[in-house]
């Protein structure tokens, strides 16, 4: 939807916010609390686009055994090293 095109990831939750407080209030007629609803579903779906992104870019730095820094991948909530000369290393982060 071109409404939540090259907003701000902040705008747009602070946008799903106040669009939940409003249907929480229960002051909109139906046809108000759907449309909202629509634009709150919207909005979700280019939060978690967004996200998505931004969990793609981000990357890992870890010490390697003899102290040089490295870049890795993000693995999600995987605890396991990026590679193996690592494992051993106390000093991974």
């Amino acid at each position: 939807m071109a409404m939540t095109d090259g907003r701000k990831f902040e705008e747009e939750l602070a946008d799903l916010e106040m669009l939940v407080t409003s249907i929480d209030s229960g002051e909109l007629s139906l046809e108000d609390s759907i449309a909202a609803f629509e634009r709150g579903v919207a909005l979700v779906r280019s939060l978690n686009q967004k996200l998505d992104e931004v969990e793609r870019r981000v990357e890992v730095l870890t010490r390697g055994p003899q102290g040089q820094l490295r870049t890795a991948p993000y693995q999600g909530d995987s605890t396991a090293p990026p590679d193996d000369d690592s494992a051993d290393d106390e000093d991974s982060y």
